[in-house]
C-alpha cells in the first residue's frame, strides 16, 4: 500500500490548461502512464476561451470536490462535501470547451484519474487531419 500526504507533495502548473490550473500528482505509473492527482483552479482566476480537447489514449474519471465558478451567462456552478460531482469521458471523447470569462469564485479542487498517459489531442488538430 502506498499512502502519501497531500500536504507532503507540490503544486505544479498543469499542461495543457490555457491558465493557472495547479496539480499535485498523488501516484503515477511509470508502465502504463495511468495518472492520480488532485487539481486546483486558484480562487480570482478569470479563464481564457479553452478548446475542446480528448484524450486518445486514457478514460478520464474526475471527481468535484469543492468550489463555485461564475459562468459568463450569470450561472453559478458550485460543489462542497455535501454537493458534489462526478464526470466520466471515455477515451477519444472531445471535452472540456470552456467559454473566456469564466470566473472562479471559491478554489475549485478536484480529483483526476486517468487510466493511461494524460496527454491532449486538441479537436482542431483532428478536425485537420480528417481533411475537415
Amino acid at each position: 500500500m502506498i499512502k502519501i500526504n497531500g500536504k507532503e507533495v507540490e503544486w505544479e502548473r498543469a499542461p495543457n490548461f490555457v491558465n493557472n490550473v495547479q496539480r499535485k500528482v498523488l501516484w503515477k505509473d511509470g508502465k502504463t502512464g495511468a495518472l492520480f492527482a488532485i487539481y486546483r483552479i486558484p480562487k480570482g482566476l478569470e479563464s481564457e476561451e479553452q478548446v475542446p480537447h480528448f484524450h486518445p489514449h486514457a478514460n478520464q474519471f474526475r471527481f468535484n470536490i469543492s468550489g463555485e465558478m461564475e459562468m459568463p451567462t450569470g450561472a453559478i456552478i458550485s460543489f462542497s462535501e455535501d454537493d458534489y460531482g462526478f464526470n466520466y469521458c471515455p477515451k477519444d471523447e472531445e471535452h472540456g470547451a470552456k467559454p473566456k470569462g469564466a470566473k472562479v469564485l471559491k478554489d475549485w479542487i478536484y480529483l483526476h484519474y486517468f487510466d493511461g498517459p494524460d496527454n491532449w489531442g486538441e479537436s482542431d488538430a483532428r478536425a485537420s487531419e480528417d481533411g475537415v
